[in-house]
């Protein structure tokens, strides 16, 4: 797994790539952490080359979503393949996250 993180007017992007599996998932909630930390106008999570994610890395994203709930917004998802929208989709993250095809489209969502 690789995180790359950059900010855009404000708003934070932390993309992903290659497998977020349970050896990386703390790794993964310590950055989605920072990155909230650093209270960002919102958080853009991009799973454009993501591969696999297992239920520890979800369980990050949760964490990170209670936060941002918390905080007052919304973590914006984008770029995922459809094994990974499948996997979202049959634990009924959907509904927690805001889902965007592109990145482009979840920066643009973003009030």
């Amino acid at each position: 797994m690789k995180i790359a993180v950059a900010r855009q007017e404000g708003i934070a992007i932390v993309a992903v790539s290659g497998r977020l599996s349970s050896a990386h998932a703390d790794e993964f909630q310590d950055r989605l952490m920072a990155e909230l930390d650093d209270t960002p106008k919102a958080l853009v999570v991009d799973f454009a080359d993501l591969r696999f994610i297992t239920s520890s890395g979800l369980r990050s994203l949760i964490v990170a979503a209670k936060r941002a709930n918390t905080d007052g917004y919304k973590i914006h998802l984008c770029g995922m393949a459809d094994a990974i929208h499948e996997v979202f989709e049959v634990s009924g993250l959907l509904r927690i996250f805001a889902v965007h095809p592109s990145r482009e489209q979840a920066l643009a969502a973003v009030p």
